[in-house]
């Protein structure tokens, strides 16, 4: 048997395993006096250990779990979110025989020296400090050895647990679609050759208040991407800074993701504090570009026209927009017109109200969260009358991802005025 088939075979045994235990678990849900919170701890745990073990796919989908703060039991998030936080690097030696794979003569030469101490590392790859033979600081991005060949079957594992916990009520066709939506993504995660073409296809954008760093292609290839060194401090140290610094950049991250989605239809999708950072002049640093999501023209003008209608309260409107995407049958809406508009007219009031009542939204008020939590719980019963949309599955990480990163950061933005500037489609304008 190969290496890479006993890799597949372990990792399979792992998932299931934890997925068995999982399962086990929540048959005991049931009976009198069980605590649901216990539950998903230790639901949570077991899949920190299981994921941050195995790393690649199978750790990345835990990673995007976790930005689901809003909608799955903060008891699991907050256990899954550690995936982040406490990536272990491997040995250099490790990922050095990835480099002598990757690079011939020539381009070692080009490189003075690596620090063989990683200064990140996560799921997909790790990253070191470089020096380039011309004086330029960089930085290394290796993938790690397994993770090309381990996407499909994570995925693949990923859905029997889903089918069998039935944690996400959707339909096993729809699921399907969402789940080939994911590994699409994983799978150009894994490959640096199309991260470096999104980082040319994002530095092209010219997006105000950011900075991005310049791909070294002659040392970058599938397996490693090389790109001149961003210098900037972590972004959660912005809880250190005046309201003022915090407030400016939270205002450049909301304008800059709505001029991804509605103006260029290009969009970071993988928003967490790690990926950003501030420099010293005050911009904002972007990193990691393995998962930028396209955003086709309609799916942007379905977003917009389902904002528009819902600040303007034209529930009907908002079905439409919602049938544009996918979302909804669009004849549902006048046979059972009171129980849309009840259900949207509610998710209105729950999230949109909030945004509207002050001039600057505070990110560290947490009303919204919990009454679209409980909303979201109050309309389980009409889940069949809804179906996710796939190629939004990455629009909506962004958003629950960049609402958190918000919050950690303690910002205060214009949040109504800059809604009703992509409603009216002046998003350029913020």
């Amino acid at each position: 048997m190969s290496d890479d088939k006993r890799d597949q075979r372990s990792r399979r045994r792992k998932l299931f395993g934890a997925g068995l235990r999982t399962l086990g678990r929540g048959a005991r849900r049931v009976l009198p006096g069980y605590d649901r919170a216990q539950y998903w701890t230790q639901s949570g745990l077991d899949w920190f250990d299981t994921l941050g073990n195995l790393k690649g796919a199978a750790m990345k989908l835990g990673q995007v779990a976790a930005q689901y703060q809003d909608l799955l039991p903060p008891e699991l998030t907050e256990q899954l979110a550690r995936l982040q936080r406490d990536a272990q690097p491997r040995p250099f030696e490790q990922m050095r025989t990835v480099l002598d794979a990757a690079w011939g003569p020539d381009q070692w030469a080009q490189v003075d020296s690596i620090d063989e101490t990683a200064m990140a590392a996560a799921s997909i790859g790790q990253v070191h400090r470089a020096r380039l033979a011309d004086g330029r600081a960089a930085v290394v991005k290796i993938r790690y050895p397994e993770v090309a060949g381990s996407v499909d079957a994570d995925v693949a594992n990923l859905g029997r647990l889903l089918r069998w916990s039935r944690l996400l009520p959707i339909d096993a066709s729809r699921l399907d679609e969402v789940l080939a939506e994911v590994r699409d993504r994983l799978a150009e995660e894994t490959d640096y050759r199309i991260e470096r073409d999104n980082l040319v296809a994002m530095r092209a954008l010219d997006l105000p208040g950011f900075v991005l760093p310049a791909p070294v292609d002659a040392l970058s290839g599938e397996s490693v991407l090389v790109m001149e060194e961003v210098v900037a401090e972590r972004l959660d140290g912005l809880r250190e800074a005046d309201q003022a610094a915090r407030d400016r950049v939270g205002e450049a991250l909301v304008a800059n993701l709505a001029r991804q989605v509605f103006t260029h239809g290009l969009l970071h999708a993988d928003p967490h504090p790690g990926n950003y950072g501030l420099t010293a002049d005050g911009r904002v640093a972007v990193y990691d570009f393995g998962c930028v999501k396209r955003v086709a023209p309609a799916e942007a003008e379905g977003m917009r026209r389902v904002l528009a209608a819902s600040l303007a309260h034209d529930w009907a409107g908002v079905h439409a927009g919602l049938a544009d995407l996918g979302i909804v049958n669009p004849a549902a809406f006048a046979d059972e017109s009171d129980v849309f508009a009840d259900i949207y007219q509610r998710h209105h009031h729950a999230a949109i109200d909030a945004v509207k009542a002050e001039p600057f939204y505070d990110f560290t008020e947490g009303s919204v969260i919990t009454r679209l939590r409980a909303e979201v719980r109050a309309d389980l019963r009409h889940w069949r009358r809804f179906r996710p949309a796939p190629e939004l599955v990455f629009v909506m990480r962004t958003l629950s991802g960049m609402y958190w990163l918000l919050r950690g950061i303690e910002a205060r933005v214009p949040l109504y005025d800059m809604l009703e500037a992509v409603a009216d489609g002046r998003e350029d304008e913020i």
